[in-house]
């Protein structure tokens, strides 16, 4: 198969509008009013509004989500890719009006620590002032003692979303699994990462009549170690897919053998998300997704993410991001051979921030795959071995990406 570094084609032009309107509240802060579904479909329209205000110079851009029906995964990565760009611009990004199932994905995606939530607009109205009027970067916290916004739409359920976590818990162990490097550990979202932050998008078209997206993601569902690639392993749960629950990770790389794993973030019908825990070679999440284009099924593999320390970094820059795209390669041909047809693999990248955190060097602390060298040193020693023999005999190898 071969890989196609750009996609022939971009997605179809949107459907509809996440925006709904968009008003400036007074000078240099802009209030844009959310409504229907934040999506892979909507989210072009929120950025446009986003450009639309930033000519008009504003510092402060307020989101009102009190009419906004759904979010999903790939909603929640276009307020990442927002805040992104509003960080850069050296604007401040509110969130206003959310009930407290929005409250709950913002909590467990990490992204009330970039974009502070408040109760009411006129709260973050007030906010946005006093930012404005008083020196330092840091807002005041929201009005104590003001309940949640309840919604004005009739909103879809959110039972697809994983409920905010503090720790990982591991509840069972599947047979053969490593088990390192998740118990006890925090999530970390694109925000909590150090290296340059990436969306990676592969997708492959499924030309098989009769091929709905709902059966691709059954499929996927199902088969989630069957697709990988054979030097890594992937350990679901009994329950599978599904929101909370865990995937160990075990894996021979290049830098040697790393044992972790990932959160079921979110688990629909036509895509699901897993989110990474500190120490991970990414901070950040995948989903995996499938629609309809032009009269033709897709299957879709999304990155967006940091690596989580300077050492993971190094090793992207080295040799991990080609190898990531053979992974996810591998992964899309699987899935087609698997579901009776083939196709070609697009490639999209495109670098979101290149700014390193350096904030977040600490991370090298929980480096999963350090940790697993130290937890066994005979892996230890023949990970030497190997690194010291020529070049030509080595065996390929793969850095562990979720």
């Amino acid at each position: 198969m071969r890989v196609i570094k750009r996609a022939k084609r971009a997605r179809k032009a949107v459907k509809s509008n996440a925006v709904s309107n968009v008003r400036q509240a007074f000078a240099q802060v802009f209030v844009i009013d959310l409504a229907g579904e934040l999506t892979s479909s909507t989210d072009v329209g929120l950025l446009n509004a986003y450009e639309q205000v930033s000519k008009d110079d504003a510092r402060v851009v307020i989101l009102n989500f009190s009419h906004l029906a759904y979010k999903n995964s790939s909603g929640v990565s276009a307020l990442v890719a927002l805040l992104t760009r509003a960080k850069a611009a050296g604007q401040r990004l509110f969130a206003a009006e959310m009930n407290a199932d929005y409250r709950n994905i913002f909590q467990v995606t990490q992204l009330d620590q970039g974009i502070p939530v408040y109760a009411t607009e006129a709260d973050a109205l007030q906010a946005a002032h006093e930012l404005l009027d008083a020196p330092g970067p840091t807002p005041p916290a929201p009005t104590a003692g003001v309940e949640i916004a309840q919604p004005r739409v009739s909103t879809r359920s959110t039972e697809s979303w994983a409920k905010p976590v503090d720790r990982l818990s591991i509840a069972e162990t599947p047979d053969g699994a490593l088990r390192l490097n998740v118990q006890g550990r925090r999530l970390f979202g694109p925000l909590q990462g150090f290296g340059e932050m990436w969306q990676k998008t592969y997708r492959i078209a499924l030309p098989k009549p009769g091929l709905t997206p709902q059966q691709v993601i059954a499929t996927w569902k199902e088969n989630v170690p069957r697709l990988k690639p054979p030097q890594k392993r992937f350990y679901p749960s009994s329950l599978g897919i599904a929101s909370n629950e865990l995937v160990l990770i075990d894996a021979q790389t290049l830098g040697g053998p790393i044992s972790t794993g990932v959160m079921v973030l979110y688990a629909g019908a036509e895509s699901f998300t897993l989110m990474t825990p500190a120490g991970h070679p990414e901070a950040g999440w995948v989903t995996f997704s499938s629609y309809v284009e032009e009269g033709c099924t897709f299957a879709q593999v999304q990155v967006l993410a940091r690596a989580s320390d300077p050492f993971y970094e190094l090793a992207f820059r080295l040799a991990g991001s080609k190898l990531q795209d053979q992974i996810w390669t591998h992964v899309l041909t699987e899935l087609a051979a698997l579901l009776g047809t083939s196709g070609d693999v697009e490639m999209h990248k495109t670098l979101l921030d290149p700014k390193l955190q350096w904030k977040r060097a600490t991370n090298i602390w929980y480096n999963a795959q350090l940790r697993t060298l130290l937890y066994s040193p005979i892996a230890l020693i023949r990970w030497i071995s190997a690194a010291l023999r020529p070049k030509n005999n080595r065996s390929p190898g793969h850095f562990g990406n979720p």
